[in-house]
């Protein structure tokens, strides 16, 4: 286990931990939520040296901090050492209040008898140091951010009532508000390279660039919680709930993870100059690895009940494990774009934690190294896998898939598909007899807020 760096060795690069009035110690979970304490100026110095003394349950709540009383970690309640990372330190100016100045900094599980899968980010390091030791690789990746914003007085969306794809009149009319966040974001180090109008009313997509390893892990975390609080204290919902709103104007927020295999000297080994498509095999074996745990990748990367109507109102949501080069319509796109190949992975979810969405991707890919097998033929619709329709299928695609389980860790397997199935499977499950209005409202309430 990687020893996090003293305060002295590195105090981040956007600020100084001791500069700041409150520092938020947090800890993303397994809902991609930020769990912690919030501590004053006076005592960062101490906690960043001694750590946080919190229960290691923390990891596995439900998304309204629901827990599952006979599970082993809730039944002794066992303390972990949270120690944060001040090479981490992001300052959240859409967090300061008046003069207060405040920043995050991201924690990670240590103490003996602890597993280290346990903990959501330390288990993205482990899987990028093997994808560096064992095949000489590094992960470049960008996700793209999919949510909703409406009025919490009265619920009227953000921009135009209609479906508002790309259209800059919806944007010119709230144009203070969006520039005002992307100009707290910028404030904070944060680059957004686009931010543009989706689909449904009220929906949005902000973009950047993409980043190596777990910075963009990390970068993924902070922008989605900074979109939340940014809109709460402006008196706005943002949600990154897949569906929330259905009918005449249907929302879908997803979560597309563009990412690609770069040599460390710096070259794309997923681009083949001599291809007519330029993707190399390489490229065509990790896309092999993902096609065949799609139906195991889904419990992670749709990872709430909600997720999966996605795939009964949209036809750019593939309900098959499928590729193709420069289709929406399939599970994986390869995309050539200023002469680097990459994929984009479209099986992702607006809920979904962007550590664990990553961890499944580079389980499945690093199989598909390993195991030296090619894509099958694009858009092969005949023979691809047909993906898990429910999370709780796609729950016991993740119970019967040995390689992600031992890729991920069978601990951490175990306690995920657990709190999950007993908060939000065997709950909606009880909902069968109602009429689907009424199921979307038990969606809402579980995930309007929290996702």
């Amino acid at each position: 286990m990687a020893k996090a760096l003293t305060l002295d060795e590195k105090k981040g690069a956007k600020g100084e931990l001791d500069n700041l009035d409150y520092v938020y110690f947090a800890i993303p979970d397994i809902n991609g939520i930020p769990r912690g304490q919030v501590i004053p100026r006076k005592f960062v110095k101490k906690k960043t040296e001694k750590g946080l003394d919190l229960s290691f349950a923390t990891l596995y709540m439900g998304p309204n901090s629901e827990y599952v009383p006979d599970m082993d970690i809730y039944k002794n309640l066992k303390n972990g050492t949270w120690m944060a990372d001040p090479s981490t330190l992001q300052v959240t100016p859409w967090s300061d209040h008046n003069s207060r100045t405040t920043g995050m900094v991201l924690c990670e599980l240590t103490g003996e008898g602890v597993d280290e899968d346990a903990d959501t980010r330390q288990l993205v390091k482990r899987l990028l140091d093997k994808l560096r030791d064992d095949f000489g690789l590094i992960l470049k990746s960008a996700f793209e951010f999919e949510f909703s914003v409406y009025k919490m007085d009265d619920g009227t969306p953000l921009g135009s009532k209609h479906d508002q794809y790309l259209d800059l009149r919806s944007v010119q009319p709230d144009m203070d508000l969006l520039l005002e966040l992307h100009e707290e974001m910028q404030q904070a180090g944060i680059d957004l390279t686009a931010l543009a109008s989706e689909m449904g009313a009220g929906q949005w997509e902000v973009n950047v660039e993409p980043s190596d390893g777990l910075a963009a892990a990390d970068l993924a975390f902070h922008i989605k919680n900074a979109i939340k609080v940014f809109f709460r204290r402006r008196g706005y919902e943002a949600t990154f709930m897949a569906v929330p709103q259905m009918g005449v104007c249907t929302i879908l927020n997803m979560l597309h993870f563009n990412h690609s295999l770069w040599t460390p000297d710096g070259n794309n080994a997923m681009k083949d100059d001599v291809k007519d498509n330029a993707v190399s095999e390489l490229a065509l074996r990790w896309n092999a690895g993902l096609l065949r745990h799609g139906a195991a990748m889904k419990a992670l990367c749709c990872p709430t009940v909600n997720c999966y109507r996605t795939y009964v109102y949209s036809d750019t949501c593939s309900a098959r494990a499928d590729w193709s080069v420069e289709c929406r319509d399939t599970m994986i796109r390869c995309k050539v774009t200023n002469g680097n190949v990459y994929l984009e992975s479209r099986l992702g979810s607006g809920p979904a934690s962007p550590y664990l969405l990553m961890a499944a991707h580079l389980v499945a890919g690093m199989s598909g190294l390993q195991q030296e097998v090619t894509s099958p033929p694009p858009k092969d619709a005949e023979h691809a896998q047909v993906l898990p329709p429910s999370l709780d299928e796609a729950l016991h695609a993740l119970e019967k898939d040995d390689v992600m389980e031992e890729g991920l860790g069978k601990t951490f397997v175990s306690n995920y598909v657990t709190v999950k199935r007993h908060y939000e499977v065997i709950p909606y499950a009880k909902l069968s007899h109602e009429s689907d209005a009424e199921k979307l409202e038990f969606e809402r309430q579980k995930y309007f807020t929290t996702s």
